[in-house]
Order: C-alpha cells, then sequence, then structure tokens
C-alpha cells in the first residue's frame, strides 16, 4: 500500500479524532441541562468521561507517534480535565489524570520501534474522578492504555548468486486484538537504500482480513541476511514501525 494513501489516512484520522472529541465533549454539555439524580443517566455521564478520556488519549497518540511532542498528552489531559472539572449536573465535581510515567513509559508515552521484529506505539494514563452532591459520593478510578503492536518477521530462499525469493509476515495488533492496518509501507535494504518491492514484477501481497499480511518477491540482494523495514497506520492513524533481519529459511 502506497505512502500517498497512508498520509491521506492520518489527515482523515486526525480529522476524526478531533470531532469525536468535540462530540464527546459537546455530549456532556448537553447533560449539564438535564439535571437527575437517576442513577442509569449517572452512569452514563461516567462513561461518557472515560469514553471521552480514551479519545483524548487516543488523538494524543497519533499526534506523537507523527512526530509531535510528548507533553502534547498532558496539554490534551488538562483541557479534559478543566472541561470535565467544570460540569456541576450531578453536584462536585474534580478529575485528575497522571501519565505513566514507569519504564517503558515517558510522560504517559511510549514510542518503541525496534531492529528486533517488533514495534510499539502506546499511550496511558490513570484517571481519579470525584463527584459529591445531589445524593452522590463518588470515587472513581480508571486507567486507559492505547496501544499499536506491529510484528515483522520472514525468511528467504538462496536461488544462486545473489537472488533471493523473500517471504514477509507482517501482524498487527491494537489494544490486544487482532487489527487492519490502515496503510503498510514494505521495504527491504538494497545496495545501502531502502527499496520498494512494490514494482517487481515477482511482488505479491496478501491481506487474510485478521491483521496478518504476507508479501513474496524475488530479487537481486548481496549478502546475508536481508534487512526489512514495515512502516504501519492502524485505522485510528497511529503510526508504528519496526525493523527485522531475514535469514535463509
Amino acid at each position: 500500500m502506497r505512502r500517498g494513501r497512508g498520509q491521506i489516512l492520518v489527515v482523515a484520522a486526525l480529522g476524526i479524532a478531533l470531532v469525536i472529541i468535540s462530540t464527546q465533549a459537546y455530549v456532556l454539555e448537553l447533560n449539564r441541562t438535564t439535571v437527575s439524580s437517576d442513577y442509569g443517566c449517572f452512569s452514563d455521564h461516567v462513561l461518557g468521561i472515560e469514553q471521552g478520556a480514551g479519545h483524548v488519549i487516543c488523538a494524543s497518540l497519533v499526534n506523537v507517534s507523527l512526530g509531535g511532542a510528548s507533553s502534547v498528552l498532558m496539554d490534551n489531559l488538562d483541557r479534559w480535565e478543566a472541561f470535565v472539572s467544570g460540569d456541576h449536573t450531578f453536584g462536585w465535581c474534580d478529575l485528575n489524570a497522571t501519565p505513566a510515567s514507569q519504564p517503558p513509559y515517558t510522560e504517559g508515552i511510549r514510542l518503541d520501534w525496534g531492529t528486533e521484529g517488533e514495534g510499539v506505539s502506546s499511550a496511558c494514563a490513570e484517571f481519579t474522578l470525584n463527584m459529591s452532591g445531589r445524593g452522590l459520593d463518588v470515587d472513581h478510578q480508571f486507567t486507559v492504555n492505547t496501544t499499536t503492536l506491529l510484528s515483522v518477521a520472514g525468511s528467504y530462499v538462496d536461488l544462486g548468486g545473489d537472488a533471493k525469493a523473500l517471504t514477509v509476515m507482517v501482524e498487527l495488533q491494537v489494544d490486544g486484538g487482532w487489527a487492519l492496518a490502515g496503510s503498510i509501507t514494505l521495504e527491504y535494504m538494497k545496495s545501502a537504500a531502502w527499496t520498494d518491492p512494490t514494482g517487481l514484477g515477482s511482488y505479491q501481497e496478501q491481506d487474510y482480513g485478521n491483521g496478518t499480511y504476507i508479501y513474496t518477491f524475488t530479487d537481486d540482494v548481496p549478502g546475508s541476511p536481508v534487512q526489512i523495514r514495515a512502516q504501519v497506520y492502524d485505522l485510528r492513524g497511529v503510526y508504528v514501525r519496526a525493523e527485522n533481519s531475514l535469514g535463509e529459511g
């Protein structure tokens, strides 16, 4: 899948993330006009706050994975805290967000794009929601973790000389489940430069529809092992990449 498509998907994903967050804020704003002590209404309200927090985490990860500063996450969380804490539909309300700080996270962000077949883009924060008044006294804690995990593996068959038949498997997971990719760019190292195999007459790709993609192609590639790289955007627009070394198999 070509880079142009990936760039279009990133722009679209950023737009969608902003729309989702704006919609979430609008829904909470509407709730302010309907004061009710009904437990179901209150539960929906808390769920809306959790979902909004998830959208903030995801949109921030999209931004940072594309080169934005890690501080974007805290800036966005500060805004979400201020918005939620200003809502007095059910009485006094206070939301506090703490980005994950223990390794492998820094400022709530983990970008680990490895050279041994695995890449991770992740954002994580813990939340404490306190609400009191109108017959309610709530101390609710929850964690939001959004993670895109990429795995790249494969091998080649020696056809004689420098000729090699390569097979590459790319697997993608989002938040612990198998997920489809929005865009994949596969490359291999040839003559000290990353090379796009899609122009080769032998190039084939197969999408299994479950987050697994198989690529095969043949080319003259001197030496061993053969370095490969996959750059992926998931359907949310989060970017992740991974490299690996393919041996003869």
